[in-house]
């Protein structure tokens, strides 16, 4: 068995790098439903499989159908029924039986939910990292007894069991566990964002990786920055293979790779790696307040990054009070669905005519007495365009044409409809993808802008971290200022004795 592991230090080209592994295996003879490509998220896998179909527009997407996720791969291996798959509907049932207010959280899968319960979470890490629960508990911080706990644990286990249902860990887990014959045979299998698989997930890897002749691992230990749910770093560094590292980034301009290899050199048990900044200086900046930044006249797009959500509040409240479009945590500022109701009514105004979607949207929208009793539940045909004049003549709409979006969509928060006047003031447009994104460092991995501010402060419970394993943080700010290609802003720490310090 041929294994290499490639390392690809920030900016350096690796999905284009395993793309064109990919091309040199399709040279070499292998189909590609041979290719086994398993990316950490459905949407890098998703990402991969576009590039692959541009890259090659012979092939179709049936060809790459083994570009997934490794829990996509164990729902389909195992032969498991969407039925038996547990739901959103499943989880307010148990929490009616159990008597406690539980909520779900969408994951990265379709069909990928789970409790959002701190205890959840420690279970949930418990199975991913394979370690005893109690073990598990004790380790956490819960406000719960142990009895409390295992009462959670148990009669979730045994309401699963009830009703024949399978959680998304209960696919890894029975797939790790599944006879040989249960896992697809292929001539050469890829492996992407290794550093981030849990314990869980590297059980069903290295199974793939030793029925497979030819095998790519990907990755890069100084962005293993999951830890703390559950990702095992450690198995990268010490799978057996040859390492190749990806030398030139085209993203990181000199200054901002000579901060960051300072940064990444403090950490102790990592790959050393040697890899070229651009041929361009870049500039680091070191500011008091992220308000101070003139981010309408500074060319290119943003990211506000900081340690920890809470701390991204004052700039999201700035940004709001001036107009400024941004978008937080993959949120935009102002919905989609808000804008192009604006938008409609603006233009219904002026002549032209709307779709009944958009009438629908903008009924929904209007105040009291603005459509005549009868009409608010709007009914006209999907696929015709309405006019002003149609809609008050057939349609209930009881209101001056003259009136404007901001006197009419009365159903807008009042501090939404000041914040989108103050953006259209500003000329603004409101649609588009906003310039500025604040995100959490942990948010941003994969992503990078022209400009990053970065909040240098750090939570009690990150200061606990840096304590206990500095290198987690080390690695964190490290992904963090590599997200810059132009400008680096670092934002000086309100308290210096509890900061992340360079």
């Amino acid at each position: 068995m041929e294994t290499k592991k490639i390392f690809g230090p920030p900016g350096t080209g690796k999905t284009t790098f395993l793309l064109n592994t990919v091309e040199q295996l399709l040279n070499e003879g292998i189909p590609p439903e041979r290719i086994g490509y398993f990316a950490f998220t459905r949407k890098a896998a998703h990402e991969a499989k576009e590039r692959a179909l541009k890259k090659f527009p012979h092939l179709n997407a049936k060809s790459f159908t083994n570009f997934r996720t490794i829990h996509s791969l164990s729902f389909v291996s195992l032969g498991i029924r969407n039925e038996q798959v547990l739901k959103d509907s499943h989880i307010r049932e148990f929490s009616q039986e159990i008597g406690i207010q539980l909520k779900f959280s969408q994951g990265d899968e379709s069909w990928e939910v789970s409790v959002d319960h701190p205890a959840f979470a420690v279970i949930h890490l418990a199975r991913q990292k394979m370690v005893d629960l109690q073990v598990a508990y004790n380790a956490s911080e819960l406000q719960m007894t142990w009895f409390e706990f295992k009462f959670l644990h148990d009669s979730y286990r045994q309401f699963l069991l009830n009703n024949h249902l399978y959680d998304f860990t209960d696919m890894l887990e029975m797939f790790s566990n599944a006879f040989d014959d249960a896992y697809p045979s292929f001539d050469a299998v890829i492996i992407d964002e290794a550093q981030d698989l849990t314990p869980l997930q590297w059980k069903i890897a290295k199974r793939l990786l030793d029925k497979t002749n030819i095998s790519y691992v990907a990755g890069d230990d100084d962005q293993a920055i999951f830890g703390w749910s559950g990702a095992d770093v450690t198995a990268l560094l010490t799978l057996p293979g040859e390492n190749v590292v990806l030398e030139q980034s085209y993203r990181v301009p000199q200054a901002i790779h000579d901060l960051s290899a300072e940064i990444i050199q403090r950490v102790r048990y990592r790959v050393d790696k040697e890899w070229k900044p651009m041929d361009t200086e870049g500039a680091i900046h070191k500011i008091f307040n992220v308000r101070s930044i003139d981010f309408e006249n500074i060319e290119g797009n943003w990211m506000v990054l900081a340690s920890t959500n809470y701390m991204l509040n004052e700039i999201h409240e700035h940004l709001k009070s001036v107009g400024i479009l941004f978008e937080r945590n993959h949120v935009r500022s102002i919905s989609e669905g808000t804008v192009d109701s604006v938008y409609a009514w603006e233009r219904l105004r002026k002549g032209d005519s709307i779709s009944a979607k958009e009438v629908k949207n903008i009924y929904n929208l209007l105040g009291p007495g603005m459509v005549r009793r009868g009409f608010k539940k709007f009914d006209g045909p999907d696929t015709q365009l309405y006019s002003f004049e149609e809609l008050t003549t057939s349609h209930g709409l009881d209101i001056a044409k003259e009136t404007p979006w901001y006197e009419a969509l009365v159903r807008i928060p009042e501090p939404q409809e000041v914040y989108i006047r103050a953006a259209l003031r500003r000329g603004q447009s409101l649609r588009g993808e906003p310039r500025i994104r604040l995100s959490t460092i942990h948010g941003a991995k994969g992503g990078e802008a022209d400009n990053v501010a970065l909040h240098m402060d750090l939570s009690s419970k990150f200061m606990d971290l840096y304590h206990q394993k500095p290198d987690d943080i080390h690695r964190l700010f490290y992904v963090a200022v590599t997200r810059a290609k132009k400008n680096l802003y670092l934002v000086l720490p309100k308290d210096y004795s509890k900061a992340f310090h360079i």
